[in-house]
């Protein structure tokens, strides 16, 4: 919040639950008087109950963002379906839950009877992102003594609240989605690596086959034949011999994945029905 005129720099408001019931409400209720300067620049007049903004939109309509150490306070009329149930609806569909039974406000100037009374509320709409995340004190007077003090009915029409953000929740989804995030990043990680292993397991069987004295590289989906292994002598006879045609036997086979079992399988197939067929040649020429 921006700094107001006559506040000394450093000011933070932090009224105590007696000085908003015994003071603020009295003056504004008993009274019948206004709040004057510094007051009326922190406690604003606003109904937080039956209001059709969210608490977020009333944050920062209000000043909210830009406090340092601070709430906001608001001077808020009672929507009463009855003298003791009220409307405690906010916004779309949310509504401002009790979370604990009610504190009573005792007077330090030796008045035996409790003054007020605080109620603590919080934003529950379980559609809403924003589903917890906001707190409300409501501070309410007492006109005199009460026969009960049980009874939850109210003696003005109007209270004061106390509204604040819900550091626990929020610091709660903060870690959920930082763990979200996080799992998120381990998976991709996981991925990386498995694609990794994949990649590289295939490029030392690629290497292999190559050792074997065949190319796992494919054109035009026939298998491409090295003679690194083969001795000089056998190509020299491969030469002067038209019948055997090495490149027309090991590539009689159209292979999708030259590094596929099936493809070995019918390329060694195929090698040992020339082999056969080389040696019944070579004998008949000796």
């Amino acid at each position: 919040m921006a700094h107001h005129q006559n506040v000394p720099l450093g000011f933070r408001f932090h009224p105590t639950d007696k000085e908003i019931v015994g003071s603020f409400l009295h003056t504004l209720l008993v009274d019948r008087n206004p709040l004057m300067p510094p007051y009326s620049n922190f406690i604003r007049a606003c109904n937080l109950f039956g209001n059709k903004l969210e608490p977020s939109e009333i944050w920062n309509k209000y000043g909210g963002p830009q406090l340092v150490d601070q709430d906001l306070y608001f001077l808020s009329g009672l929507k009463k379906l009855t003298p003791k149930r009220m409307d405690r609806s906010i916004g779309h569909g949310g509504t401002w839950s009790e979370t604990e039974s009610f504190k009573l406000i005792e007077d330090d100037n030796g008045n035996p009877n409790p003054i007020g009374r605080k109620r603590k509320f919080r934003y529950e709409n379980k559609g809403s992102e924003e589903h917890t995340w906001w707190l409300l004190d409501e501070y309410s007077l007492f006109v005199g003594p009460k026969n009960d003090y049980n009874d939850r009915s109210y003696d003005f029409d109007f209270v004061i609240c106390r509204m604040r953000k819900n550091d626990r929740a929020l610091s709660k989804e903060i870690n959920l989605k930082r763990s979200s995030q996080d799992q998120v990043q381990k998976k991709r990680s996981t991925n990386k690596k498995m694609k990794k292993d994949h990649q590289m397991g295939s490029t030392e069987e690629s290497s292999s086959l190559v050792q074997q004295g065949y190319s796992s590289s494919i054109t035009g989906g026939e298998l491409v034949v090295s003679y690194d292994d083969v001795d000089p002598n056998d190509l020299t006879f491969f030469e002067n011999n038209p019948i055997f045609n090495i490149e027309q036997i090991l590539c009689e086979t159209k292979v999708e994945n030259a590094c596929s079992p099936s493809n070995f399988e019918n390329v060694n197939s195929s090698y040992s029905k020339w082999t056969e067929s080389y040696m019944e040649e070579l004998m008949a020429c000796i």
